[in-house]
C-alpha cells in the first residue's frame, strides 16, 4: 500500500468512526467538515508521515469527545426518579406515556366536558369514547373527569326490582352531582331515580351510584333503598361532602299513614362503598304562620269543669312539630294578668294518658289538639276569676287565642299537645 492510499484508508475510517459516536457537539462538526474537505483531488500527494500525525491526533479527539458524551447518557439513564410530590432542580426529562397522573383523577367536576391534551373536547363515556390502554389512561385518551356529562339515567343499569314495570326515570329539578372518593380515579356519579309514571307515595325515589367503566357506567350502590317497602324513603336533597354524601329523606309514618318524617342522612365513602350514618330527624318546630288554630269550649258531663279544646292545623307545605305545653293566661277584663294555668300531665277533660309528652309532628291530614281547663266552684284554698279571659300561645309559638266572658275560672290548668283533634291521648295497642 502506498503512502497516498493509506492516508485515504486512515481519512474514510476516521470519518466512518465520528458519524458512529454520539453528538459531541460542535467540536465533532468542525472536524467532520475539514475532513470532508480533505478529497483526493483537492490535495497535492504527501507522505505518510505528514499526515498519520494530524490524523491521529483528529482520532484522539473524537474518541475522547465520544466516550465523554456516552458517560454522560450512561449517567441520565441511571439517574433515580424523584419521589412523587418533589421538585426536581436539574434537567427535565420527558415525560413517560400511559399513567394517570394523581392531578387529573382528583380534579372537581365541571360543567363541560374536559379539553384532551390536544385541545380537543373529549368524548363523554355516553359518546362511546372511554378510550384506555391496558387499564392506564395516557393524557390524550384519559376519562374526563364529567364522564357522566350528557348521559341520561333512563338508559343506565339499575337497583333489580327497584321498579315493578322496569321502568326508570330521572327525577327532575334535583340534577345528578358527582363526589370524589379514595381509591376511585373517576368521580362517582349520583344519579336520583324514580319508576317513571309513578306519583304520590307509591314510589320510592333513591340515590344510584355509579362508576366510569369503559364499557358503560357500572351501578356501584342504592342509597336511601329498602328492598321491600315500596313507599320507604323519597330523597329530596342531595349535598356532597370530602368523600361523604348527605341526603334529605322524606319518610313515611306507617302509624299516621302520611309522609309526614324528614330526616338527613350522611353516608361516608369505606373500602369501596358507601357506609350509612343514622338518621337525623329534620323536621322543624311550627312556627307563626303555619298553623291554623281553632278553639272550641268543653265542659264535664256533671258541669264541674269547663275549658277550651284547641285544635292545630298545619297549613304549610312541609311538616312541623308541636312538643310539650301550650301557654295559658287568665286575664281580667281590663286585660290585666290574674293567673298562670299550672301544667299537669291531665285532668277530667283531656290530657296525657301516661308517659311523657310527645312529639306531634303535623302534616296533611295529621292534626294536633290540646286542653285548658278549669273547675266551675271554688275548690278548696284554690281563687276563682269571675268573668275573666283566657288567652292560649302555641308550644314555642307567639300567636295567641283568646277566649273571653268565661263565667268563673277556678284552678286553670294546661295539658300537653296530642295527636289528633280530641284532646285526649290514645292509650297505646
Amino acid at each position: 500500500m502506498t503512502p497516498d492510499e493509506l492516508d485515504t484508508a486512515i481519512r474514510q475510517e476516521l470519518q466512518f468512526a465520528a458519524r458512529l459516536a454520539p453528538d459531541p457537539g460542535p467540536v465533532r462538526r468542525r472536524v467532520l467538515l475539514a475532513a470532508e474537505a480533505l478529497d483526493s483531488g483537492g490535495l497535492p500527494s504527501r507522505g505518510l508521515r505528514a499526515w498519520t500525525v494530524p490524523l491521529l491526533a483528529a482520532a484522539a479527539v473524537l474518541v475522547a469527545l465520544g466516550l465523554t458524551a456516552a458517560s454522560q447518557a450512561l449517567r441520565a439513564e441511571r439517574a433515580p426518579t424523584p419521589p412523587a410530590g418533589s421538585i426536581s432542580t436539574g434537567p427535565v426529562s420527558p415525560a413517560p406515556t400511559g399513567g394517570t397522573s394523581t392531578a387529573s383523577a382528583r380534579s372537581t367536576p365541571s360543567a363541560s366536558p374536559t379539553a384532551s391534551a390536544s385541545g380537543t373536547p373529549a368524548r363523554s363515556a355516553g359518546a362511546g369514547n372511554p378510550a384506555q390502554n391496558g387499564g392506564s389512561r395516557s393524557a390524550a385518551s384519559s376519562a374526563p373527569t364529567d364522564w357522566f356529562h350528557g348521559l341520561d339515567a333512563t338508559t343506565l343499569p339499575h337497583t333489580l326490582g327497584l321498579c315493578p314495570a322496569g321502568l326508570v326515570d330521572n327525577v327532575p329539578g334535583m340534577g345528578a352531582p358527582s363526589v370524589s372518593v379514595a381509591g376511585e380515579p373517576e368521580p362517582l356519579w349520583l344519579v336520583p331515580v324514580a319508576c317513571a309514571g309513578a306519583t304520590g307515595d307509591s314510589s320510592p325515589r333513591p340515590v344510584e351510584v355509579f362508576r366510569y367503566s369503559p364499557a358503560g357506567p357500572q351501578l356501584v350502590q342504592t342509597l336511601a333503598y329498602q328492598a321491600g317497602d315500596p313507599r320507604s324513603i323519597v330523597v329530596t336533597s342531595i349535598k356532597v361532602g370530602a368523600g361523604t354524601v348527605t341526603l334529605g329523606e322524606s319518610g313515611y309514618d306507617t302509624e299516621r299513614d302520611a309522609r309526614s318524617l324528614r330526616f338527613t342522612q350522611t353516608y361516608t365513602w369505606y373500602s369501596g362503598h358507601f357506609e350509612a350514618g343514622p338518621q337525623q330527624d329534620a323536621v322543624r318546630a311550627c312556627a307563626d304562620g303555619q298553623l291554623m288554630v281553632t278553639g272550641a269550649h268543653d265542659a264535664s258531663q256533671d258541669g264541674s269543669a269547663a275549658g277550651v279544646l284547641l285544635t292545630y292545623t298545619n297549613t304549610s307545605d312541609e311538616p312541623c312539630a308541636l312538643t310539650g305545653y301550650p301557654g295559658a293566661s287568665v286575664l281580667d277584663a281590663a286585660g290585666q294578668p290574674l293567673a298562670e294555668a299550672a301544667r299537669t300531665p291531665s285532668g277530667p277533660l283531656g290530657g296525657l294518658s301516661a308517659g311523657d309528652p310527645p312529639r306531634v309532628v303535623l302534616f296533611g291530614q295529621i292534626t294536633g289538639s290540646a286542653v285548658v281547663e278549669w273547675a266551675t266552684a271554688a275548690q278548696g284554698t284554690g281563687a276563682c276569676y269571675p268573668m275573666a279571659s283566657v288567652v292560649i300561645t302555641p308550644p314555642g309559638m307567639s300567636v295567641t287565642s283568646r277566649f273571653d266572658n268565661q263565667p268563673t275560672v277556678c284552678g286553670p290548668q294546661v295539658h300537653p299537645v296530642v295527636y289528633g283533634g280530641t284532646g285526649k291521648q290514645q292509650a297505646a295497642g
